[in-house]
This record gives structure tokens, sequence and C-alpha cells, in this order.
């Protein structure tokens, strides 16, 4: 076919029209992405104002301009438009948004729309649902005990626990154009990962929110070329806002900040106020009761100084029981109390706020007309350079005659011997102290009618630098305690136990622990004019039992070192002693427990039993109380505990013994007895023997 001009000239023009048809589209669509997809909805790490992470995928990044999300309450309608952001990618394909303040357990449905660099908006992506944990939040501005400073002055970041600095390190803020926000805030939530769509896409890893699309996280991470942006400007204004910190800083902040924690932003210097004293620290133990009594004496107690007494009455009745107090000094003064402890509850007598009992030694009496348990604890600072506390069972009996297996007079050891006379008369107290190898050395003291006497055993010369066990008698009946304040290898406490009326020749200790910075030593008395042999078996958690057998030298004191018997490293372990004669039993302890310092100290029992009696327990501020139970026997043994309140309120647990172990129940991490006060009932299925354990820390002001 042959055109004339004005033909051809027609056909030119359809063509072009053709190829602008053709090409128009493809321009079009180059300008703007495909729509997004694979929308996620979820829950960050935690959030204290109910919110949900959503994610998506896009396929051309540097085609987005904006992204839209969409929300609502039900899947098939009512979508609004609850949020709108500029997108500055140009690389990566994945994109987040949280949506925070919604209601805690609430379901919500989602989609997402890009807007490309036309201002044409894509589809949109499948609905996608989220439902808010069920939880109450934490209280906006404020976590108990947690507080961040951040002051853009210093380009630094402080984090206060209790009022102490316990970390700072460096920050950068927003640059001047785009300034950190200054005010009160708190952590709203955590999010392990957020993208930074406006600023390239960038990850900002360990994101903890604390304004509106403002947070503290780690230096941004490229994604694409695998590098971390600004670390040479750390300590310098270099963000959009938020408040960087080095990856290492921000994942500690992380994991150390819970939701709802204040954090203050200031444009000027902050000082770190000076830190308070280190903490008092230390620990206790001591023996199950095995039997209420209606009588009950404590030979130690002080009042003076820094000392703070307690005396604990468990009453383990469905009735109340009315007790009177005798306080006994060492005058032989007496001033007595009276006290009601209410059915099946815990009581506590704060000694230094009984009126006469100011700055004074002290030795205690107890008549209840029901059958309850009595202990004593006493906390001290800066006595001798020493800080700490120790506790101590009651004796239910008065005896003439009294042992105790534990003492040591050297390095910075101090030993005290407490004798309390109840009786009418005036009495002499012989004491044999028995040193190893069989020496023995003998003083007299006296003790007057209704007091308290203190022998410092230390300043007997012969006595000096050395282990000790002592046979104390009386012509009077009397109770016999021991006292040790010490500073063992840099851990510094005191521990306390009273003595034993009755050799026998077989013993249990429920606690004992090797691992860590833990020395445990098993401590056997043998009171005899003969020689003897002692069996001992440590029972483990485990259920290894480890054996060794002992020769114990007449009238003399031995220790093991139980950390060096090499089958027990790192063992939760009881004891199990069988002599050939009869001897006397005890279990020291030296530790560093959580950062606390100290020793604990408690005789052996010589027979296993059904029920046990704690009287003292305590779970609040920087308290562990643990609840050791050992099971002798060739089968196992059910269990059953009931902690009792001071209100008369109860918790109970049951759990089962193995043969031949030792079971530790941690009683701060039972439902119930968070920060409470409490003393403890066990019943075993079989005779066991039951110990208590406690580890503390409090202000030294």
């Amino acid at each position: 076919m042959v055109l004339g001009r004005k033909g051809r000239a027609a056909l030119a023009a359809l063509l072009v029209v053709a190829l602008i048809a053709a090409v128009a589209p493809a321009v079009l669509a180059g300008n703007n992405p495909a729509a997004p997809y694979n929308l996620k909805v979820g829950t960050p790490d935690s959030s204290s104002t109910g919110c949900l992470r959503l994610t998506w995928n896009v396929d051309q990044p540097s085609l987005v301009s904006a992204f839209r999300v969409y929300r609502s309450e039900g899947p098939e309608s009512g979508f609004k438009q609850v949020y709108s952001d500029t997108v500055d990618m140009t690389s990566g394909k994945l994109m987040d948004h949280f949506d925070s303040g919604l209601k805690s357990g609430a379901t919500y449905y989602y989609k997402v729309a890009l807007v490309g660099k036309s201002g044409k908006v894509t589809g949109t992506t499948d609905v996608a649902r989220g439902t808010l944990r069920a939880k109450t939040a934490a209280t906006p501005g404020g976590y108990p005990g947690k507080h961040i400073i951040i002051s853009i002055y210093d380009q630094r970041i402080y984090f206060l626990e209790n009022d102490v600095l316990v970390k700072s390190h460096l920050c950068s803020t927003g640059v001047d154009s785009k300034p950190t926000p200054t005010g009160v805030f708190s952590i709203q939530w955590h999010a392990p990962l957020c993208i930074s769509e406006k600023y390239g896409g960038a990850y900002c890893y360990w994101w903890m929110n604390f304004a509106p699309d403002t947070g503290m996280h780690a230096l941004p991470y490229n994604p694409g070329s695998g590098t971390w942006a600004g670390a040479s400007l750390l300590g310098h204004k270099a963000s959009h806002g938020c408040v960087r910190q080095s990856y290492n800083d921000a994942k500690w902040a992380y994991d150390w900040t819970p939701d709802g924690t204040r954090v203050d932003v200031s444009a000027l210097h902050w000082e770190a106020p000076p830190p308070p004293p280190a903490p008092a620290s230390g620990g206790s133990a001591s023996e199950g009761i095995s039997k209420a009594s209606t009588d009950w004496y404590l030979a130690e107690g002080c009042t003076s100084g820094t000392f703070d007494e307690y005396v604990l009455m468990m009453n383990p009745n469905a009735a109340a029981a009315n007790v009177t107090a005798s306080f006994m000094k060492p005058d032989g003064s007496v001033v007595n109390g009276s006290y009601v402890v209410p059915a099946l509850s815990r009581y506590t007598v704060h000694v230094d706020n009984v009126g006469g009992l100011d700055n004074t030694e002290v030795s205690t009496k107890l008549h209840s007309d029901q059958p309850i348990t009595a202990e004593r604890s006493m906390y001290f600072k800066d006595y001798k350079g020493k800080d700490g506390g120790t506790c101590s069972a009651g004796a239910s009996a008065t005896s003439t005659e009294w042992y105790l297996a534990e003492g040591y007079t050297g390095g910075d050891f101090d030993e005290y011997i407490l004798a309390l006379n109840p009786g009418d008369s005036d009495g002499t107290v012989h004491i044999k102290y028995m040193l190893p190898g069989g020496r023995n050395v003998d003083r007299d003291y006296a003790i007057k009618a209704h007091s308290r006497l203190s022998v410092h055993v230390d300043d007997v010369p012969e006595l000096a630098s050395t282990d000790v066990s002592a046979k104390v008698t009386c012509e009077q009946p009397i109770v016999v305690e021991r006292a040790q304040y010490f500073n063992y290898y840099g851990k510094n406490d005191g521990n306390a136990s009273t003595g034993i009326t009755t050799p026998a020749k077989k013993w249990y200790l429920a606690e004992g622990y090797t691992g860590g910075d833990f020395d445990e030593y098993v401590l056997i008395q043998n009171p005899g004019d003969t020689a003897t042999k002692a069996n001992v078996t440590f029972m483990c958690s485990d259920g290894v039992n480890v054996k060794r057998s002992y020769d114990l030298a007449a009238r003399s004191r031995f220790s093991i070192h139980v950390d060096e018997i090499p089958e027990l490293a790192n063992k939760e372990v009881s004891t199990q002693v069988d002599a050939k004669a009869n001897v006397i039993v005890e279990r020291s302890m030296y530790f560093v427990s959580y950062g606390r310092d100290g020793g604990a100290d408690a005789p052996g029992v010589s027979e296993a039993a059904r029920f046990w009696y704690l009287a003292e327990g305590y779970t609040g501020g920087d308290y562990d109380t643990y609840v050791l139970v050992m099971n002798p026997n060739d089968t196992a043994s059910k269990v059953d505990i009931s902690f009792l309140k001071p209100d008369g309120t109860q918790v109970g647990t049951s759990f089962s013994v193995a043969a031949h172990s030792r079971y530790t129940v941690h009683v701060d991490a039972i439902q119930g007895l968070t920060d409470a006060e409490f003393a403890t009932a066990l019943t075993g299925e079989k005779p066991v023997i039951c110990e208590r354990a406690m580890y503390f820390s409090f202000p030294k002001q």
C-alpha cells in the first residue's frame, strides 16, 4: 500500500499516540511500588501502654514515599487511618509500625497501604489480626527503685536504683534541628528491633520507647552495607531525636529497665549523688524444733550500739497463746512483758523497743499457756568493723551440762560463751575448753541469779588462735549459747547457736553447700575420755552419697572442711554422723551469696522427726529464706509445709524428698509469700530433718 504525504502524516500521528499510550502506563508504574504484603501483627517484648507491632514486606522501597496504617475492631469493616509517616529507603524489604495506647486484652484488625513517589496510594495488604496481652499496666512515669536520667549537656545516660547510681554511659541525643524532647517520661514498651523507614530503613536494636516516635536504642545498623552508624559520634548530638547508645550498652539498658521506669531528659548537666554506705549483709541458719513447749530460754541478746534484737514466737495451736517474758540483765535485774500470739501465727517482739532494755546485754525466758516455739535474731552494724546478723533457736529446758562443738579465736574472730541463770540462786559456771589433739583448758566464772553472763573466749591466754570446743557445767540449771563475730577471708558477719545438753552417737545436719564462694565445715566434739571414730555420710540433692571415716581424740574437737572432699565439689549436701561413742556435731558455713557475704552456724539434731517448727522467716527487701529438708530413710518421703503469717493466714506447699538425699525450698519463690514475715510448720510422711537458712542485706545508715 502506498500513502500520500497526508496519509503518511496521519499514520505518524497515530503511531505517536499509540507509542505514548503504550509507554505512559510503564512510566506511571515505575513511580509507584507494588502493594505491600505479608502483614503480621504481634506484641513487642513488653508494654505498659498496650502496644502491637505491625511488620510487612515491600518489593520496591525506593519507590515508597509514605505508608498508611488502617485499624478496625472488626475484620470486615470500620477501618480508619490511624497513622501515616514518610519513607526514605533505598534498600531492605521490611517495614514496621508500633501501635500503642490500646486496650489491654483487646483484639484489633489492620491493613497497610503504601504511597508512591507520584502520590498514588497502592492496594492494601490482606487484613491481619492482633490481640494484646491481658495485663495490668505499670505505673506511668515510675517503677519502684529504678530511674533513668538523660543529660543532653553531658551526652550521657545515668541509671539509678533506689537513688544509687549503678551505671552510666555515653549516648548521642538529637541534633539541634531535630532535638530530643525534654521533660519527664516513662518507658512505654520494649522491642528488640525497630526499623527507621523515615531515615533510610536503619535497624534500631534494643528499642525502648519513652516519647512519641522517640526511644533509646543501639547505634543504627544498615542491613544493606552491614555497618553501624555514628559510633564515633557517641558523646555528641547526632540523632534525629532518639537516644543512641553502643550496642552492648543498649542491650544492658534494655535488660535492666522495666516498662514504666521513669525517664528524665534534661538539657542541664547532672551530678550523681554520693553513694550511701555499702549495705550490711550476712546470713544465719537454725535447726528446726521438733517439739513445741510452754517454756523457752534464749541466752544471747543485745540492744547496745547498733544491735537490733528480735524474739520470734510461733503458735502452731488452734487457740491463742498468752506469753509472759522475763528479760534478764547481767546485773540480775529483770524486765517483764506479756504478749498474745494469735492461733496458727507468728509474732515478733523488737526487744530494743521494750522499756528498760535500751543499751544492754539481755537473756530471755518465755512462758506460755500453749505449747509454742521461739527463736532470737539479731542484726548489727560496725561491731568491731563487722556487719551482719545471727539467729538461734531457743532451748526448751535448763540443764547443768552443756556442749558447744564450734569455736575459734584465731585471725579476726571473736568468740563469746553466753550463760543464762533463770533460777533464784547464784552459781559458778565451769568451762572446759577442748582443743584439737586433746589439750584442755579450765576456767570458772560466777553467775548471779536471774542474770546473764558473757565470757570472751579470746581473752583466755591459753586459747589464742585456736579451734576450740567447750563443755559448760554449773551446779544451778542454766542455758548456754555461743556467739562469734568474724572476718573470714573478707567475709564479715556473726553466728550464734544454742548449746547441746546430751551427746549422742548419731547426728544430722540438713543444710550444707560447697558451690560458688561457699566454705562448709562439719565440727565434731568428742567430750569422752577415750578416742573414738566417726563415720560420716554426705547426702546430696542429686541422690549421690559420699562416705568418710575420721578418728576423734579424747576430749577434743575435730573439723571437716567439706569443700576439700573431691566428690562433694559444688554440691548441696546434708550430713549424717554415726560415731562409735557419744559426740556433739555442728556445721558452720562462710559464703558470698548473690553479693551478700557472711557466715552461719547451726547445731545438729540427734533424731529425725515427722514434725518440725521454725519460728523465724522473712522474704521482704533483700532477704532470701530457704527451708532445707534431709531424708535419711531408705525410701522417699512426702513433705507438707504450712507457712504461718502474723495475721493468721497460711500458705502451703508439698513435695517429695528422695531417699538418702537433701531438698531445698526457696520460700521467696512461693506465690503468696513475697515480702512476708512467716513461721514454718513441716510434716513429713516419714521422719526427716529440717533446717532454715537466710541470706540478707540491709541499708547501713
